[in-house]
């Protein structure tokens, strides 16, 4: 929604850890991109449009368990069982958008590089 962004950077930033990506060319108010490997996710405020239950954002993550520990600390719904031991859960991030976090069981495979699309959503 318009005037999320300080909410989004808190869950996609402090929570999620992922890195900003500055560019003075791109920055505009309301729009957050984050480094995804060879990606980028974008973040745009806008008008709410509502959100299909059965999309989702798969993200490949390092360190699930610690990741899952801190999203509960901040009280984030994480539906994880019985996921969690296969290395994958589900949350919602705060404007309904639900995302799959995923920890291969080979770590070497966080460093292979895949060319992937940029992706946006809303907040």
């Amino acid at each position: 929604p318009i005037g999320g962004s300080k909410q989004a950077r808190a869950f996609y930033e402090g929570l999620l850890g992922l890195r900003e990506v500055r560019d003075p060319a791109h920055d505009r108010p309301g729009s957050l991109r984050y480094a995804l490997g060879w990606g980028r996710l974008d973040l745009r405020e806008g008008l709410y449009t509502g959100v299909a239950p059965q999309a989702h954002l798969a993200l490949r993550v390092a360190g699930l368990g610690a990741i899952t520990q801190r999203l509960r600390r901040a009280g984030v719904a994480i539906d994880d069982a019985p996921l969690l031991d296969a290395g994958r859960i589900y949350v919602i991030d705060p404007f309904g958008n639900r995302l799959e976090l995923i920890e291969p069981a080979d770590h070497g495979d966080l460093e292979q590089p895949r060319r992937v699309s940029d992706v946006r959503i809303a907040i």
